[in-house]
């Protein structure tokens, strides 16, 4: 069954958080949040660039849901910015890292466990902004996302999402990170799909990172747009830690908006 990759991704995703063994999983500290308390917002949907302001600027009000976004970082930020904040997020112990920096710092933010190939969980038009960084790697099928996001966002409310260049997931990860020295050969097509490599025995999948599924601009770009909305801004950015980076942007962002 395809649903059985979203419970192992579920479960790793809850055992990485609890140990903090990802730099996605550790929260907030106090200095670093009051650091940012009073400074233009400083957030991220991908690595190496934070979000422009002037895209926050273009927000009609301050509900603010963020998507697969839990681990405690993005939300505390948002709500000391005065963003009445949800978080939601399919990992139970990414949720519990918002809750407890909530409650250490004295603020409000509503944790919502729900997975987004699935309806979620809210009111049509519930929501001014919609902020997912990088996640939609870890589903397949992105129509559900797009066309729920659409559901539950305002009309004028923006679409902020991050999201890997598909061209990557040509190259065996285990040579980009781990074996520096080694040549780097194309290996794999796109789009890459890790459960059909799975079920076809071409890949193992290390419980450490789960399955990963790359998207076509096609589906990423054109699914947002097929959901009717408009994009309006776009970046890319790169990762430095990461050695293709040296040939292209590994990294994309835009922002949409619901007309």
């Amino acid at each position: 069954m395809t649903d059985k990759y979203l419970a192992f991704n579920q479960d790793r995703w809850d055992r990485v958080s609890a140990k903090k063994g990802n730099p996605f999983t550790i929260p907030i500290s106090h200095e670093d949040l009051m650091a940012k308390k009073d400074k233009p917002i400083e957030v991220s949907l991908t690595i190496g660039q934070t979000v422009p302001t002037r895209w926050f600027d273009l927000a009609k009000g301050n509900k603010l849901l963020g998507l697969a976004c839990g681990g405690g970082q993005q939300g505390p930020i948002f709500a000391t910015k005065g963003y009445e904040t949800t978080i939601m997020d399919y990992s139970q112990a990414q949720l519990a890292s918002d809750r407890m920096v909530a409650e250490r710092e004295g603020l409000r933010i509503h944790t919502v466990l729900a997975d987004m190939t699935q309806r979620f969980p809210f009111k049509d038009a519930t929501f001014d902004i919609i902020f997912c960084p990088v996640s939609n790697a870890y589903i397949e099928d992105l129509d559900n996302m797009w066309q729920e996001s659409y559901r539950v966002l305002k009309r004028g409310g923006l679409l902020m999402v991050g999201y890997m260049n598909p061209w990557i997931y040509m190259y065996d990860a285990d040579v980009v990170w781990d074996q520096p020295d080694e040549e780097l050969l194309l290996k794999y097509s796109l789009p890459y799909n890790s459960r059909i490599l799975e079920k076809e025995g071409a890949i193992t999948i290390n419980p450490q990172y789960g399955y990963e599924f790359s998207h076509t601009l096609q589906t990423q770009i054109g699914g947002q747009l097929k959901a009717g909305f408009a994009m309006i801004d776009f970046y890319e950015s790169k990762d430095a830690r990461n050695r293709l980076s040296k040939f292209g942007s590994d990294y994309l962002a835009n922002l949409c908006v619901k007309w």
